[in-house]
This record gives structure tokens, C-alpha cells and sequence, in this order.
């Protein structure tokens, strides 16, 4: 059978199929001008950077304007997920970037949840919300984005995340955000050593975050990957798009493998599966052809993310029974 997949790394707005973009494009006249709709919402070749690659997020902040786009976007995505054979995914999405019409969080958050309630009858996948505060936001909308959050908690919403251009304001900065956060026992992963340096996913271990963003950085210093393996520290990798931003300069270079050999709880992601061009099994196939993981190594990593899960312990542990009762021989 097809391996039980996992993906704890996947944005909802870079993630919209193309028939979704298409649709939704037309419902606000968007005119492509005489560009491809794939063009317009995925990285080229020429993707120099991560401010680069954000670019492709200007289309779909715009189409997801709407409840009803929103729950069209979130029941595509995971329906698209559970035809994919994922069993459990963490969705993430900032609230705070789809109120351009005036629609509340609160409002744009339950389209969201029912978009993904949806998606999941009559499947074998779990799904859960991470919402995101933003880099580039405002602190008054990012600790909104963390109340919001607190109130679904267990509806629907698993955890938190910080997103967007990291290093362009101090990480530092974000330290009272992620304690409060921590006092009030909301789960938190953050993007941290994506394109940033080493210093940003110790700060990030040290305000509480069991998991981490890419943490491509760390292998700049075996003391940090030394205090990732320590901790028992998540990261949430995604190779093709760590490729495309530039945070890994190629395949050969990327430290997928080499956390994995040091003994850190290393998962393979997406990231963005319309951004990145990407799906899960893509990126399974290009680490196994690349950096010779094989099937049980794969197993592993797939397990790492669902001992990693923000998702409530009871439901986590029906999920990791699934997992061990449905995994292929190896």
C-alpha cells in the first residue's frame, strides 16, 4: 500500500489548485493578461529569493477575499490532501490578510474551518488550523491573531506560527508574542533559519517552540543542532521550496539528511503545493533519489511529524495507531 503521509508544513494560500484559481479569478474579473493561470500562482525556474517567491502570493490574497472563496479554498485543499492519502496535515493561514472586504477574523475563520470540516467527511485524513501572525504585521494584529486562536483552540484550530520575510524585523521582537502564547498553553511553531542564520532557531527554542519552520540554518553550528537534538525539537522541512528561496544553495547541500543522521526529529513538507509545484509524494521521491533515504526512513519521518502534532493527545493517538496499523512492510 502507499505510505500514510503526513504534512505539519502547508499553506492554504499557497496551495490553491489551479481549477480554484481559476474560478475564483473569474468570479472578481481578474484579467491575466495573457499569462498562464500555473504562471501567475507558481515560482518559475528564475525564483532568486524568499521575497521573490512571496510574490506568487499576491493572486491568491486577493481571490481569498470572500467566505465563500475561503471555504472553497480549505474543502479543495483537503479534499485534495485525503485523494493524496495524507492521514493528518496542519493548515496554516493568517487571518489577518483576507479582510480586505471588511469580513471579521472570527467570520473568516469559521469559513475556513467549514471549508476543511468538509473536506475531510467520509476520508481518513485529520486536519487542523495553524493561524499565523506575520513578520511584516503589526504587533496589535498579531497578538489579535493569537487571541483568535486561543478562543478556536480545539475547534478546529491546533496551534500558532509567525510567517512571512524572516530577519526583517528582529526576531527578537517576538519573544513577549510567543511567551504569552506559552502562558496560555497555545501549541507554536516557528518559521526560524529559513533564510536567517542559526541565532533565529535558538531564539525561537528558547521562547518554547517545539518545532521549527524549515531551520535550514541550523547546520551552520553543532551546538544548535546539538540543542534540536536535546529537546526533542521539530523542524518542519521542505526541500523543493527551500531550493527555490535560495535558503539551500542545491540538493546536494540541503541538511535534510544530515539532522536526520544526527538524530533530529526531522519531517519532509510541502510548504506551498501550487507555489512550490510540489506534493508530498514529489517530495519524497526527490529525497529518496538525492540523499538515499529509503522506505523506512521515510516511515520514520512520518512519525516524527505525528508525534510532533498539535492536535489534542487523545485524537494524536487514534491518529499514530492508524499510522502503525496501516504502514506498508518496509
Amino acid at each position: 500500500m502507499k505510505r500514510p503521509e503526513t504534512d505539519l508544513h502547508l499553506h492554504l494560500d499557497g496551495s490553491l489548485s489551479i481549477d480554484v484559481v481559476r474560478l475564483l479569478a473569474a468570479q472578481i474579473g481578474y484579467d491575466f493578461e495573457g499569462q498562464d493561470i500555473k504562471d501567475s500562482v507558481s515560482v518559475g525556474e528564475n525564483c532568486e529569493s524568499l521575497v521573490d517567491y512571496l510574490k506568487c502570493f499576491d493572486l491568491p490574497g486577493q481571490l481569498l477575499q470572500t467566505e465563500e472563496a475561503l471555504t472553497l479554498a480549505s474543502e479543495d485543499l483537503t479534499r485534495n490532501l485525503a485523494a493524496q492519502g495524507l492521514i493528518y496535515s496542519e493548515i496554516r493561514f493568517a487571518p489577518q490578510l483576507h479582510m480586505r472586504k471588511g469580513l471579521s477574523k472570527e467570520r473568516i475563520l469559521e469559513a475556513v474551518i467549514k471549508g476543511m470540516n468538509r473536506g475531510m467527511e467520509g476520508t481518513d485524513l485529520k486536519a487542523g488550523l495553524l493561524l499565523c501572525s506575520m513578520v511584516n504585521g503589526s504587533d496589535k494584529e498579531n497578538e489579535e491573531t493569537f487571541e483568535l486562536a486561543s478562543s478556536y483552540l480545539g475547534k478546529g484550530v491546533v496551534g500558532v506560527d509567525i510567517a512571512g520575510p524572516e530577519g526583517l524585523v528582529p526576531m527578537a521582537h517576538f519573544e513577549p508574542l510567543f511567551k504569552r502564547a506559552g502562558q496560555k498553553s497555545i501549541p507554536f511553531t516557528i518559521h526560524a533559519g529559513e533564510c536567517g542564520d542559526c541565532e533565529n532557531i535558538i531564539k525561537a527554542v528558547s521562547y518554547g517552540a517545539k518545532r521549527i519552520g524549515h531551520g535550514c540554518a541550523a547546520i551552520q553550528s553543532e551546538s544548535c543542532m546539538d540543542l534540536l537534538k536535546k529537546e526533542k525539537i521539530t523542524l518542519e522541512m521542505c526541500v523543493i521550496s527551500n531550493l527555490q528561496t535560495k535558503a539551500v544553495p542545491s540538493i546536494d547541500q540541503h541538511p535534510l539528511k544530515a539532522f536526520y543522521d544526527w538524530g533530529i526529529p526531522v519531517t519532509y513538507n510541502t510548504d506551498n503545493m501550487t507555489v512550490s509545484d510540489t506534493t508530498l509524494e514529489k517530495e519524497a521521491e526527490l529525497i529518496q533519489k538525492h540523499m538515499g533515504f529509503t522506505e523506512a526512513d521515510l516511515r520514520q519521518m512520518n512519525r516524527y511529524a505525528l508525534e510532533a502534532a498539535f492536535i489534542g493527545q487523545e485524537e494524536k493517538e487514534k491518529i499514530i495507531a492508524f499510522f502503525d496499523n496501516n504502514t506498508y512492510n518496509v
